[in-house]
């Protein structure tokens, strides 16, 4: 969800008369007139917000580095990268203001003909893996379906029996941009989070892995899949499809999935517990900022399933300390196919680690959230280091002190 004031209408050229574009909804009053809401995909496609100049643009990306890491993150997977966002982290790359590892997502709209869209994904000029340590591509990411408020559903939302969320993409369409992108070497990720959107999406994967025996591992990703039930979890499964899961958007968003899909919808959202048990390969991440992003606190949440305001919800879901932060962590290098260099702290990987005051896994569950690191490392470099420990060490051998 978006929302502008009256100047962001005019500068962005929507009236009332502007259609709703494929994959979003354009809030209006019962008189017609916009009420400055847009949902979904009309909050990409519509929004035009001149940009900053360069300079602050990587001003921008530093001081995101310095919060991230200062909450013990090394590796950034960011699923909503433009053209012009690929050339701003390769700018704030060659300046050296990068402190973390960057994995763009290229964001493929559904809008223009599939023969336009085939001819952006060639004039990427560039295909998954393309980069160096800081800056690698990840892939391509299409989005199916909204959020809480435009989610696919099979039945009917709980506040206007008439409305079933929106698909964003035509099945046969995807298939046939998803077909080309495997085909030039990408890796695919999609939102879906109703479980019509997750059913929709699993039967184009499942026609492109019919279609397309060369895919690679880990080439085919479901992002959130909050509705799943036990058949499309197999189906995901057995066709060896990774899944996403963050628990900082079952936190933030509770309130409102009661309110539009009802208890019954929202207590198996994100069912990490039943996914590992049948045997799903899953990492965990945050979806910032939708939610929060500290990894702690998203361990903190798979094991407890609390929420913001609307208290704990399907506790049966809930997942050990030990397994949580697996997924927070070494799984998010299977993600990206450099477990052999990331992920555990063995000898042969990169020094990426994280230091905390108290230990992550023995301290009470309900400290977490409040736990800060000390320090944070990336490549064996102290990029945040709250007491100056590092500095104070250097003074020393330096005989400073």
């Amino acid at each position: 969800m978006a929302v502008l004031n009256s100047r962001g209408l005019e500068v962005s050229g929507i009236t009332a008369a502007t259609p709703d574009p494929p994959g979003g909804h354009l809030g209006r009053l019962p008189n017609g007139a916009l009420d400055g809401t847009l949902e979904g995909g009309a909050q990409y496609s519509l929004v035009h917000v001149p940009p900053l100049p360069i300079g602050e643009q990587v001003d921008g990306v530093e001081q995101s580095c310095q919060m991230f890491t200062a909450a013990g993150i090394g590796t950034v997977r960011d699923p909503v990268v433009s053209p012009e966002g690929m050339r701003l982290y390769q700018e704030a790359e060659e300046l050296g203001r990068l402190s973390l590892r960057v994995r763009p997502l290229l964001l493929i709209y559904p809008s223009g003909s599939v023969d336009q869209r085939i001819a952006q994904i060639e004039g990427f000029a560039m295909r998954s893996g393309f980069g160096n340590k800081w800056v690698k591509v990840w892939g391509l990411k299409f989005v199916m379906d909204g959020g809480p408020e435009g989610g696919a559903l099979d039945d009917p939302y709980v506040t206007d029996h008439s409305f079933r969320g929106h698909l964003n993409w035509d099945p046969e369409e995807m298939f046939a941009m998803m077909t080309a992108a495997v085909r030039r070497g990408w890796r695919v990720a999609t939102h879906a989070i109703g479980d019509r959107a997750v059913r929709t999406v699993l039967d184009v994967y499942e026609r492109i892995l019919a279609t397309n025996p060369h895919v690679s591992d880990h080439a085919l990703v479901l992002e959130h899949a909050f509705l799943a039930d036990k058949t499309q979890r197999a189906r995901a499964i057995a066709m060896g499809v990774h899944i996403t899961v963050q628990h900082a958007l079952l936190h933030s968003l509770g309130a409102s999935l009661l309110r539009l899909w009802g208890p019954e919808r929202t207590r198996p959202i994100m069912p990490v517990r039943a996914w590992l048990d049948e045997g799903a390969e899953l990492s965990a991440g945050s979806d910032y900022p939708i939610g929060f992003y500290e990894p702690v606190r998203t361990v903190w949440g798979m094991v407890t399933r609390q929420t913001e305001s609307v208290g704990i919800q399907g506790p049966e879901y809930a997942i050990d300390r030990e397994t949580a932060m697996r997924l927070a962590t070494v799984a998010g290098a299977h993600l990206s196919g450099e477990q052999s260099r990331l992920g555990p702290l063995a000898p042969g990987r990169l020094a990426d680690l994280v230091a905390f005051r108290a230990d992550p896994m023995t301290c009470d569950i309900d400290q977490l959230p409040e736990l800060k690191p000390v320090i944070t490392m990336v490549g064996g470099r102290a990029v945040f280091d709250a007491d100056d420990l590092f500095a104070s060490k250097a003074a020393m051998t330096a005989g400073t002190l």
